[in-house]
């Protein structure tokens, strides 16, 4: 079976929470899952129309904004709800992963250990940042939503965020001394298959 298009119940998941324009749709998925979920932007648009075809979302009656543009505001329908509902029900897909960091691990050799090195600060070092930014949100949000019953779902996908990026900080601080102990090479000692 083809996987299909998550972008979509991103989008209605959004909606369910409150009606809002593509740009606040936008600003929200940043804000809120965008330590875990990234929604290409180019999609979202014109998964909104397709959505609003399907009757899965509407667009509320028009507003006019500061500037005296039309807001394109959508909320979610009826079917919109049931069909969110389906999907959260169903079975996750196996998650394929595709780590460069640890593709250009793999055959670090080829460029030695200070190469290998600089990736995995580079990698640390945005690691340390998510995490702050992370530590950030979850305290606000701990704070000022601990009686939101929404509030034990979505602090889990904080919590998954926190560990993970501190078993990743972990894991680099392992692989920086790994790495400290081998010696400088020019390219791999083993030449199986070249030619």
């Amino acid at each position: 079976m083809a996987r299909e298009s998550t972008c979509r119940f991103a989008i209605l998941g959004m909606l369910c929470r409150e009606p809002m324009s593509g740009y606040d749709l936008r600003s929200a998925i940043e804000r809120s899952v965008g330590h875990f979920w990234q929604e290409s932007y180019g999609n979202l648009y014109p998964t909104l129309e397709r959505m609003a075809e399907e009757r899965l979302v509407e667009l509320e009656p028009e507003e006019r904004s500061r500037g005296g543009r039309v807001r394109k505001v959508y909320r979610v329908t009826a079917a919109g709800r049931k069909a969110l509902a389906e999907w959260l029900r169903r079975p996750v897909l196996p998650h394929v992963e595709r780590n460069e960091l640890l593709l250009k691990l793999f055959f670090g050799a080829q460029v030695g250990p200070a190469d290998s090195l600089a990736q995995v600060e580079r990698s640390r070092a945005e690691a340390e940042g998510l995490l702050a930014v992370l530590r950030l949100i979850d305290g606000d949000v701990s704070h000022a939503r601990k009686d939101d019953p929404e509030f034990a779902y979505q602090h889990l996908s904080i919590r998954a965020g926190l560990l993970g990026l501190e078993a990743h900080l972990r894991w680099c601080d392992e692989a920086r001394e790994a790495l400290e102990r081998l010696k400088p090479t020019t390219g791999s000692t083993k030449k199986r298959g070249a030619r």
